[in-house]
Order: C-alpha cells, then structure tokens, then sequence
C-alpha cells in the first residue's frame, strides 16, 4: 500500500509540474547565435527567477558563460510582454502572474572547446549549461526541440549553404531526433549535443551501446578505433564490476586546435588533432577516451559530496580532485596496458615518466595536492608564468599517488588486493547503496580497509603535506626500483622556451634567473648571432660552465644578457625492475598488471 501511494504521489507531482519546453533555432549558424524560446505552461505564482550557469561540472573555472546572452525578452500566449528583471549575473527575474508565457533570448556561441557552446555553418555543440536557462527553485523535466538551419524557410535566414542532418546526444529521444527530453535539471547541463554533417560508429561493449560521433575529416581508422574503444570499456567495466552508461557517446571533434575532454554521466566532449591518429599517436587518443569513460564511475556518480547536487551560481570546492582526476590519470595509461594497446615495458617507461615530472617539479615543495584541488577554481584553470615553479598538479601527482598506493595496497594484502578493490568497494558504497558524495574521511577508510593498516602519515605528508615522496619504499612492493639514470650534460638555464623563441617561464633557483633572463622575454641572439632555428637547438650545442650572450627584445626594447649556465641540479630517475626479485614481488608485479587477468 505504501509503495502504491508513494507511487500516486509520484504520478501526481509529475502529472502537476509545469510544462517547460525549449526551441533551439539557429537561422544564421554562420552568425553564431543561438536562438531560444522557452514555452512555459502551468507554472504556478506571480513571478519566478529564471538562472543560467556560471561554470560546467569538470572543468572548475568560474566561465561566467551569462555574459554571452542577449536580448531577453518574455510574453504571455496572447503575445503580451511581461516584465524581465535581471537580479544578477546570472539571474532573470520573470513576473508572468500566474500566466503561461515564453522567454525568448539569443546566445553568442564561438569559442571551440569542450566546455563552450559552438556554432558556425560546419557544425554546432550545445552545452545546455553554457545556453539554458532554468527555473531556480525547480527540478523538473524538460522537452527541446531543435531547429537546425536547413530544416525551414522560417528558420533559415542563413546565405550560406547549411544541410545538416545529424544531431548526436545522450538525452532521451521524443517524437523525433531533433526533439529530445531531459528528466532533471543535471541531467539538462550535463547533456551536450553535436549536430551537423558527422559520421557516426555505433558498438557494444560493456554490455551497453556505445557511439563513437567523429566530426570533421581525420587520418582516423575507426574500425581499429572501435575495436580498442571495446577492449578499453569491457576492462574498465571490470574494475567496477557493472557498467551504468547505457547508452554512451564519445563526441569528437577533429580539429587543428589542442586536444582535451569533458566527462559527462552518459557522454565525453572530445577534441583531438584530426592529423594524430597516424603512427603511434593514436595511442594519446585512446588514452584520453580511456580516461574519459573512466569518469561515468569515478566523478559522475563515485564522488566526492562537493560534487553533486551541484551549485552552478558559485564555485564548489572540494580538497579531493587528486582522488576525482588523479586516479583516472592513473587508470588511463594501465587500462591501456591491461588492453595490450601499450606494452609492459612501454607502460613501465610512461609510469618512470609521470613519477619523474611529479618529483622534480619544483611546485611540489609549495603546494599539497589537497590545496592544489581546493584552489583549481583560481590557479589550475589561470596559470602564468610562475605557477610551474609553485603549484602541483592534482591530475599529475594524483595520479602518482594513486599508483603507489596501488603498490602499497598489494604489498601490504600480499596479493590479495590492489586499487580496484577500493574503487570497487567506494562505488558501491557511496553511489550504488546511497547515491551520495563521500568525505575525504570516508574514502580514506575505504583505502585504510584494503591497506590493513593506517593511512593518516600518508595523508599528512604526501595529501596535506609536501615532503619528499620516497618512491623506493612504494615500488618495490612490486619489484621495481627507482635508479639514477645517465646525468643530462647538456647547458642548461632553468628556462621554458616556446617555439617561437619567448621564454615563458623561469626557475627562480636556475641560471636564467640568477643572470636577469624574464619571462616573456624574446630571445633573437645568441653570442651575437641572430637566431634562424629554435633556442632549444641552440642551447644543445653550448657547454655548461662557459657564459654565453643571449639577446633578448623586451617590452619592445633589445637588452643582453650574460649567462652562465650549468647542468642541471634535478637527476633523471628511471623506474625498472629489481635484479633479483623475490617470489612476493613477482606475484606483487603480477598482480600490479592484472596478468591472471
């Protein structure tokens, strides 16, 4: 009987929510703007505030994507206009009396990201959390109807030959393709929507339909893309023991822009080089698609409790990024090498690799990685020129931390556990039992469980703390061993020199400067010599110890330095197997690379 009026009351909230529906025209892609009208019928009250995001969950920067809206206009059914006030930033206040009406607005789309909407003739992105305004107080499902440009006269004020005929998202279908239905406000800003001219790849792979959406030309073999994409999601399904993504869409752009991708619960926005699929360089694709689906469990429902339900008018902090975006960095490259997309010694070279930027950056004596994640609202998304001397990275050193870990669960079990156990374990715990964020306590006593033992000097020293990292005492649970490798003899400055000779950054304890060298400074002279290659060429052919006259423009004005460099402080490590490992850390290593997976 209970569940039968629970049901009841559930039928009839549904039944008296408001009806709320969006058409999104875009009659001049070439233009740029969207075109919104959002019918509202049955809305109860005199007036209600409308809000637009500020930020999109993923990339934590404050975007303050209202400042693209214009021209918000509102009218009741017999076309009547009602009063709009704006009472923020991000803000409208509609006094519609109790009367069915529309909002109207249009919104400025032309930053090609994966976090911003995008529209030109060639194709659009909606990020509903970048274009959609919503009731603030309600939750409730929403229908949209889009109108792309080809579609109608009536919609079509475009002198530019538009045909699309494609629109690719995760929301729900309606009536139509082009109608789609949204049951929640997350589920709305968390529902991107590719339409155009793309080229869809439909597979099965843990246990759901999956679609690989390629937009734009590429040197791309999709049937070998699909075929390592199955590989990739049936082993991640297997860390978690069950796959919630049904369907799932990789939503790619190939474009001459740097790559990058947005986790979403059903959906990742991807942009990739459309020349990188060529040699080996398809392996960085797959790592970042690896990395991608790994979020549907670990962000988008194993969470930290900052982390959803979300406030989209503020930031959200959280000290626990290194956890949400480290240990998928972690599992990106060793579901690769699970896979056989990397070899053991390919990966063993990439694991040496990450632990050598995290231990030689020289942030790491600055900045905790829990700082690092409650702080990437100001620093991680607005660097400058200094932040590498300053700040960690919470994906970088997370994703170390999240190894030795790893190394430390399986040698302190003997075997028997390792960090899927806890990823395990936490996804059922805080998502699948109760569908609520963990603290950093809660988590921490997940680890402490397969661990067998306490964590909190851990905690203190590498999550809270910045001492040293003694990478020894975590490899060799599995029979690695972290070695100094050849000494780099080459002149070196303590400088980041781009490729078009500007300095972009200099170590306060290097050579550069120690001799007055500044960022931003345009290196065009070395020993006198006008420059014709790159710097990095040059500086190959110097010796440390012998000065050297480097040239520089500054602020429009030639200055010459004399310096001096040296070789550079920092070793180079290497991470590789012991000589003579003992049976336990045979099967440790084992263990570490799922061989009796």
């Amino acid at each position: 009987m209970n569940m039968l009026l629970s049901l009841a009351l559930l039928m009839s909230s549904v039944a008296n929510s408001p009806q709320i529906t969006y058409v999104v025209s875009m009659p001049q892609p070439e233009n740029h703007y969207f075109h919104i009208e959002i019918t509202v019928k049955g809305l109860k009250g005199k007036e209600h505030d409308w809000f637009m995001p500020v930020w999109t969950p993923g990339s934590y920067l404050v975007r303050e994507f209202p400042k693209n809206v214009t021209e918000v206009r509102a009218w009741d059914l017999d076309y009547v206009t009602i009063p709009v006030h704006k009472k923020d930033k991000n803000t409208w206040t509609i006094a519609h009396n109790k009367k069915d009406f529309v909002i109207s607005y249009s919104v400025y789309a032309f930053e090609e990201s994966v976090r911003t909407s995008f529209l030109d003739a060639d194709r659009a992105l909606f990020m509903p959390s970048s274009t959609c305004l919503y009731p603030t107080e309600l939750d409730v499902p929403v229908t949209l109807k889009f109108i792309p440009p080809s579609v109608s006269s009536e919609f079509n004020l475009s002198q530019v030959a538009v045909h699309w005929k494609d629109i690719s998202t995760p929301m729900e279908q309606g009536s139509d393709p082009w109608t789609r239905i949204c049951h929640s406000r997350d589920e709305l800003f968390d529902s991107p929507v590719e339409m155009g001219n793309h080229a869809v790849f439909p597979f099965k792979a843990g246990g759901n339909d999956n679609y690989l959406v390629m937009t734009g030309e590429g040197n791309y073999h999709a049937d070998t893309l699909v075929d390592y994409l199955q590989k990739i999601i049936d082993e991640e399904t297997a860390v978690f023991g069950s796959n919630p993504a049904q369907p799932y869409y990789f939503l790619v752009n190939n474009t001459q822009q740097r790559g990058g991708g947005l986790e979403h619960k059903f959906s990742s926005a991807i942009q990739y080089s459309r020349d990188g699929y060529g040699g080996d360089s398809y392996k960085s694709f797959l790592a970042l698609m690896a990395h991608e689906y790994f979020h549907i469990w670990n962000v988008k429902r194993l969470r930290p409790e900052a982390l959803g339900p979300f406030d989209y008018s503020q930031e959200n902090y959280t000290t626990s990024l290194w956890i949400v975006e480290g240990f998928t960095s972690y599992y990106d490259d060793l579901i690769l090498q699970r896979t056989g997309i990397y070899s053991k010694d390919e990966y063993l070279s990439i694991a040496g690799r990450n632990i050598h930027n995290v231990v030689n950056n020289t942030g790491d004596v600055y900045q905790s990685v829990a700082d690092a994640s409650f702080d990437a609202w100001i620093k991680a998304y607005r660097p400058n020129e200094n932040s590498g001397n300053v700040e960690v990275s919470y994906y970088s050193k997370g994703g170390v931390l999240a190894m030795f870990l790893d190394m430390y669960i399986i040698g302190q079990s003997n075997g028997k556990y390792c960090l899927d156990d806890v990823m395990r374990a936490a996804y059922d715990r805080f998502y699948l039992q109760r569908d609520k964020g963990y603290t950093e306590a809660e988590f921490k006593a997940v680890l402490e469980e397969f661990a067998g033992s306490s964590l909190d000097n851990f905690y203190r020293d590498h999550v809270h703390g910045t001492l040293p990292l003694n990478v020894n005492s975590f490899v060799s649970n599995v029979g690695l061993e972290w070695i100094p490798g050849e000494a780099d003899k080459t002149a070196w400055f303590g400088m980041r020199v781009t490729g078009n000779n500007t300095i972009y950054s200099v170590q306060p304890d290097g050579p550069a400067a120690m001799y007055g060298l500044n960022a931003e400074d345009i290196i065009v002279a070395v020993n006198n010599v006008a420059l014709t290659e790159g710097f990095e060429t040059i500086r190959q052919t110097l010796q440390p110890g012998e000065p050297v006259q480097i040239t520089v423009v500054r602020r429009g004005l030639p200055k010459t330095f004399t310096v001096v460099p040296t070789i550079n402080p920092r070793p180079r490590f290497t991470l590789q197997p012991v000589a003579s490992p003992t049976e336990q850390q045979k099967m440790n290593f084992r263990k570490w690379m799922q061989e009796e997976h």
